[in-house]
């Protein structure tokens, strides 16, 4: 009778480790799925640099296109809130839908260097749109969820706005930033935005 219950134990033992791995393994497969699919790739975006090889000297340096000036080192748009990333991607008629309303404009228009939208979401880059909002680089995710958020008017105006400097992204690199120290409030010239965050 003792023997009949330890080979009962020992097979409900076997039986629950092979559901467990049996779900562990479906598990997996489902999360490679979701994430090899394009149906779920809604909201996940993977910006492609256009990159120019230029062979100097028997080395190959990569430049960036024209097209790409906007997008930072991250693959990310400049000034454009992550969570949002995925509305900055032309429609099938290359078409971009201004974010706060239902206007639309030709996608080339976007980060032109004019306001075309009404809420200026067209221009995140550039100091283009008055009323336009420019998300720094250095977005918390934790709660309460607190963004670095400037007015896009100083964008590229040569003083160091957010934390993280990433609101100067189109400097020279001679030109003189005027930057701020958190700690002392004062300001002073640098060449190069530093990252206080």
């Amino acid at each position: 009778m003792a023997g009949m219950m330890g080979l009962k134990k020992k097979k409900n033992i076997i039986i629950l480790t092979l559901c467990m791995v049996i779900c562990f393994i479906l598990y997996q497969l489902y999360f490679f799925l979701t994430i090899t699919s394009e149906t779920g790739n809604t909201n996940r975006v993977v910006p492609v640099l256009n990159l120019v090889h230029e062979r100097k000297a028997d080395s190959f340096t990569h430049l960036r296109s024209e097209e790409d000036k906007f997008i930072n080192t991250n693959g990310i748009i400049h000034g454009v809130l992550y969570s949002q990333m995925a509305k900055y991607r032309p429609d099938h008629l290359n078409e971009f839908k201004c974010l706060k309303s239902d206007q639309k404009i030709p996608f080339e228009q976007v980060n032109d260097d004019y306001c075309d939208c009404e809420d200026g979401t067209d221009e995140p880059s550039t100091n283009a749109c008055v009323n336009g909002t420019f998300y720094c680089e250095t977005q918390y995710r934790k709660k309460p969820v607190t963004f670095n958020v400037i007015p896009s008017g100083q964008v590229n105006d040569g003083i160091c706005d957010c934390c993280d400097g990433s609101d100067e992204w189109r400097t020279d690199l001679f030109k003189k930033l005027l930057s701020q120290s958190s700690s002392k409030f004062y300001r002073y010239f640098v060449t190069k935005c530093p990252n206080i965050c």
